[in-house]
């Protein structure tokens, strides 16, 4: 049957979702709600692109969103924010050709650079993309006995192990915490942890955007604390049998106790006892200090980018962020430095004009 890619726009076709949580490979990142959420947050225009089949059915659905800042170029993205997305099809063939049609549409616009992000391996398919292996995500299978996964890291990880004994004895408190003095108070403690590890944070805005637009229980809070002080915090996204790990914050004055051990720990826990088998702890380079702390947990899965550029170079946005993360790595010089001693409400603001506007 003949197919043709359409624009759509997912917030107002119900065919969208429904297509993509019947999907047996579909994730929180390809739900319409990601229209609204990143288009109020950061002024991100929906560019949604579905295959579809003489019959009107859908045979294949690809995020897509566009920004153009103000001294960046126009660029569409699948996903930005998240190393995640993609499309989603019934067959190989149904995928790439949606993103085909992505660059064709991203031609006729005009458009300078699109990148799509997916954990599917397009390398060799794509003519005209530049194919790049991402930091993996780092994932357990929990099973439905945590005990027995970590009497194995007795085996594997000793280090791992003797830490999640010292969190035992500190007497961490974990909770789902619901209520939106909670997520202020978490938010505090995430915008420390980005400046320490020299990273714009992400907006409060798109959190609570995110809480309040997703379906019922993607998205989690949870926290632990010790005689009522928060210790450590964690926004997880919750789909199918996975849960991720996207935005984490801890207190620099109680690691020596292990906060983040017992938060995740506790997390596992509650994903065996509510049917979960997937734990992503998210992406990390394995040459990392965070790499090198989630591989005592889990398992590298493999990431990729698959981009186009209409000059063949890369693009000022690409220029920009590729100096952001030599920031984030520590290879900065002055400018890390300054931030990581620049005032917490700073980051925040400083982040929001990067995000908006660049």
């Amino acid at each position: 049957m003949s197919t043709r890619a359409v624009p759509v726009d997912p917030l107002a076709d119900p065919r969208w979702d429904a297509y993509v949580r019947a999907h047996p490979r579909w994730t929180v990142y390809q739900l319409g709600a990601w229209a609204k959420i990143l288009g109020a947050a950061y002024r991100f225009e929906q560019r949604y692109l579905a295959l579809e089949d003489a019959a009107g059915a859908l045979r294949g659905v690809l995020p897509l969103l566009h920004k153009k800042g103000l001294v960046s170029d126009a660029r569409l993205r699948s996903l930005p924010v998240f190393p995640a997305g993609g499309p989603l099809g019934d067959t190989r063939a149904d995928e790439l050709a949606l993103i085909e049609a992505a660059r064709d549409a991203a031609t006729a616009a005009g458009v300078q650079a699109l990148a799509v992000i997916s954990p599917a391996d397009y390398a060799g398919d794509l003519k005209g993309f530049t194919a790049d292996v991402l930091p993996p995500r780092w994932v357990v299978d929990v099973g439905d006995d945590p005990d027995a996964l970590r009497a194995g890291w007795r085996r594997t990880s000793n280090n791992l192990f003797r830490s999640l004994k010292k969190a035992d004895k500190a007497g961490f408190r974990f909770r789902e915490a619901t209520a939106d003095t909670d997520l202020r108070r978490f938010y505090t403690l995430y915008l420390r942890t980005m400046r320490k590890h020299r990273t714009l944070p992400r907006s409060l805005r798109q959190l609570r955007l995110t809480r309040d637009l997703l379906g019922p229980g993607e998205f989690r809070l949870f926290v632990v604390e010790r005689e009522g002080r928060l210790a450590a915090g964690g926004v997880f996204h919750v789909w199918g049998d996975t849960v991720e790990l996207i935005y984490n914050g801890s207190d620099d004055a109680l690691l020596d106790l292990r906060p983040n051990h017992a938060l995740y720990w506790s997390v596992i826990g509650w994903c065996a006892a509510h049917g979960h088998h997937r734990f992503d702890f998210g992406e990390a380079s394995p040459t990392t200090s965070l790499g090198r702390f989630k591989s005592q947990w889990a398992d590298p899965v493999p990431n990729h980018r698959y981009t186009w550029r209409a000059a063949g170079e890369p693009s000022r946005a690409e220029s920009m962020a590729a100096a952001s993360y030599a920031v984030e790595q520590g290879e900065g010089g002055l400018p890390a430095r300054i931030w990581q001693h620049t005032p917490v409400q700073l980051t925040r603001v400083g982040a929001a004009v990067a995000y908006r506007y660049l």
